[in-house]
């Protein structure tokens, strides 16, 4: 592992009167995969929502590749940040690539136009380089074969690959993934785990949301335990299974422990 990829500092959200995320700070190295772990409603996916500002947060400081980018509360009330256009936003996302629950692909589309579509209006690829690099990235997670047929004609666990696909091919610098397997039937799970364990496996750099423990334990160099909006624990796997820092942690330990053991 080298230098850090993600500085995320202080950060806080509010939904109206409800604080989500308070003052959350940890950093990333390149290589690095971390989960973020806890109870529903801890603000585990806020805070991976954050991190690309699909969330803007009420304050804190986000910095991927040392571009840093900050919000805060005006005496209005109303949040404020550091990107001022539609142009800066877009260049901070590029850096960053998300996974999400519900797999979002484009229905008229093939599997192979939904992994081109961004390289092609993003990246500004030509259509030759476009289907190159998104044929490498389908061949990754084994859906290459599948690249004429569209999202209705696979499974739950092809599509959230073909997903997994769409993001590689843009070379994120952080790779977001939130709650991948959680719309899958339990017998898909297992494909969708083994595409990301192989890419922490070949040095992506890795912030996901899971409720798979056991896998969140095998995967990961660390495991950040979130409660309440705050960082209750942030440690090895080993630390955070064998040595809750906290009542809170063991409590969840003690109601996952059989499904990680």
């Amino acid at each position: 592992m080298t230098g850090n990829v993600l500085k995320v500092r202080e950060l806080c959200k509010s939904f109206g009167s409800t604080k989500v995320l308070n003052g959350v700070s940890f950093r990333m190295t390149e290589g690095e995969v971390i989960s973020l772990v806890g109870s529903s409603g801890s603000g585990k996916s806020t805070a991976l929502r954050c991190v690309n500002f699909l969330e803007t947060p009420t304050s804190g400081e986000i910095e991927v590749m040392g571009d840093a980018v900050s919000a805060a509360v005006n005496h209005h009330g109303k949040t404020e940040t550091e990107i001022q256009s539609a142009h800066h936003i877009r260049n901070f996302r590029r850096r960053i690539g998300m996974v999400f629950q519900n797999f979002n692909l484009w229905p008229h589309q093939t599997v192979l136009g939904n992994v081109t579509l961004a390289l092609l209006h993003v990246l500004g690829k030509n259509k030759r380089d476009a289907k190159e690099i998104a044929l490498s990235a389908l061949a990754k997670v084994g859906m290459a074969d599948f690249r004429d047929r569209y999202p209705h004609q696979l499974s739950g666990g092809q599509q959230q690959r073909v997903a997994i696909a769409r993001v590689l091919a843009m070379s994120p610098k952080i790779m977001l993934f939130d709650e991948p397997t959680s719309a899958l039937d339990p017998e898909l799970v297992g494909e969708v785990l083994r595409v990301i364990r192989g890419l922490a496996d070949e040095g992506a750099t890795i912030l996901l949301v899971t409720h798979e423990m056991r896998f969140a334990r095998d995967v990961s160099n660390r495991m950040i335990f979130l409660h309440k909006g705050e960082i209750e624990q942030d440690g090895t796997p080993e630390e955070l299974l064998r040595n809750p820092a906290s009542d809170a942690v063991a409590r969840f330990l003690s109601s996952v422990m059989p499904l990680a053991a």
